[in-house]
């Protein structure tokens, strides 16, 4: 299957592709030739992951524990749960450059007053600094859900990804959401 991208005016096209995770994903037409990296590895069905986030995903994949029942979790609770592994993965990994937004929402005041009720716009998570302070985390652990579905998705269709980190069948981790 191919999927179309379309840029704004003025965005350069390089900084879509090199926004993807496989290299096999920033093969491209501008209208008048082919461009494919890595072709040698294209062809023959292989490809690689960006080394970041090989290196996130490798380490989140590790860190990482679903917890026994999510759904009796608060949002705080799962951010909570989810910061513990993000710390684990930047001890890993420190230099990724996908922790800006974690680092911006580390800096705010915490808001979070656990006895809010929800039309109390201050403190619940429907106030917006709270969620500006706890949803990173989990948005970030949904990223990285995201990318290990994505790899599961093209090994499963026959890619080889030949420097995947090693994610066992068994292994999973569920998307939260980021409810009040």
């Amino acid at each position: 299957s191919i999927d179309l991208i379309v840029a704004k005016a003025g965005m350069p096209v390089s900084s879509l592709l090199n926004g993807f995770d496989l290299e096999i994903c920033k093969a491209s037409f501008d209208g008048n030739k082919f461009h494919i990296p890595d072709p040698h590895l294209t062809f023959a069905g292989k490809t690689k992951m960006e080394s970041n986030r090989r290196a996130v995903v490798g380490s989140y994949v590790t860190h990482h524990r679903e917890p026994e029942n999510r759904y009796s979790m608060s949002t705080i609770e799962l951010s909570r749960l989810v910061s513990d592994t993000i710390r684990a993965v930047r001890r890993d990994v420190p230099n990724a450059p996908f922790y800006r937004l974690l680092d911006v929402a580390a800096a705010l005041p915490d808001r979070y007053n656990p006895r809010a009720r929800p039309w109390d716009m201050g403190g619940s998570m429907y106030d917006s600094v709270v969620q500006a302070k706890w949803a990173p985390p989990i948005q970030f652990h949904n990223w990285c859900c995201k990318l290990i579905d994505r790899l599961r998705k093209y090994q499963q269709r026959g890619i080889e990804v030949v420097d995947a980190p090693t994610i066992a069948d068994e292994y999973r981790a569920n998307r939260y959401s980021i409810g009040g």
